[in-house]
Parts: C-alpha cells; structure tokens; sequence
C-alpha cells in the first residue's frame, strides 16, 4: 500500500511537528520514515507528534523507527561548536544525528508523541512496552496542546 508522510510545524512553537502518516509502516516504507524524521530533527524540531489516524499497519521495522527516534529526541543535549567542550568536534549537531540515536553531535533532548492511533496498533505498542516511554494521545489536538503548555515558545 505504501506510506505518504506530510509535516507541519507549530506556527507558534517551530520546534514542534505534526508529521501525519498515511498507509503502513512496514520494512517497505520504514526507511523513508526513518529518514523523513531525522531530516526534522537534524532541521531543528525537537518535538515530534506523529498523526497515526491514517495508519492502517505497524511491523517491526516500523517499531524500530518509533524506538530509533524516540531514543535520538531523549538524549541528552550534546553542544554544538562554540558551545562546550573545546576541540571536541563535534559538528554542528545536523550532520551527525541519526534515527538510532547514536549519531555524534545529535542535539536533541525532545519529546516524541503519537496521536490517533487505531485498536489493534495500539495494542501492539502496548505488547512490545512502547506505551511506557511514547505517549498515546486520542487526536492530535491534546498531544499539541500538552506540548504548547509544557514548553516554552521558540517561534516570533
């Protein structure tokens, strides 16, 4: 069936995006994603809520996404050139940050959500412990607006 992934950053808080999935998540589309969110972060979003309404399927390669950027947005902040650690090279924090959450000079330290996720995924995710460390949200709207309260804002 394929995946069809469209983002939308908060016009009030630019750190936070909507990514909106439609389709399955599966070893077929999994890589795309993967590398769809890392773009975002590598941009500057440091809270992601991913719009799962759309989604139909969830195999294991699409957990391991979920994981990958879940553990990449957790990290800790590691500085960025001019910000700490003097001949510590290590890059900007965009060159370097990868979904599996290893990437040198990743500069995260964010939140990842997911919002309308349907029964039987949820009970996937529920299963393989996702649901201990991901929120699930029943729309997006309380997922954005937990966000809007929690931090602070980082657009004009």
């Amino acid at each position: 069936m394929g995946l069809t992934v469209e983002s939308r950053a908060d016009p009030v808080h630019t750190d936070l995006v909507v990514v909106t999935l439609t389709g399955e998540v599966d070893v077929a589309t999994a890589g795309r994603l993967r590398d769809h969110l890392a773009a975002l972060i590598a941009r500057g979003a440091r809270h992601l809520v991913l719009d799962f309404a759309g989604v139909a399927f969830i195999d294991s390669s699409g957990l391991s996404v979920l994981a990958g950027i879940h553990r990449l947005l957790s990290a800790p902040e590691r500085p960025g050139p001019g910000e700490g650690a003097a001949g510590s090279g290590a890059g900007s924090g965009e060159e370097g940050a990868r979904a599996d959450g290893s990437g040198e000079g990743a500069r995260a330290s964010g939140t990842l959500a997911l919002a309308a996720v349907n029964l039987r995924i949820r009970e996937v995710l529920r299963t393989t412990g996702f649901t201990r460390f991901v929120p699930i949200y029943s729309t997006v709207e309380p997922a954005v607006a937990v966000h809007q309260t929690t931090v602070p804002r980082t657009g004009p």
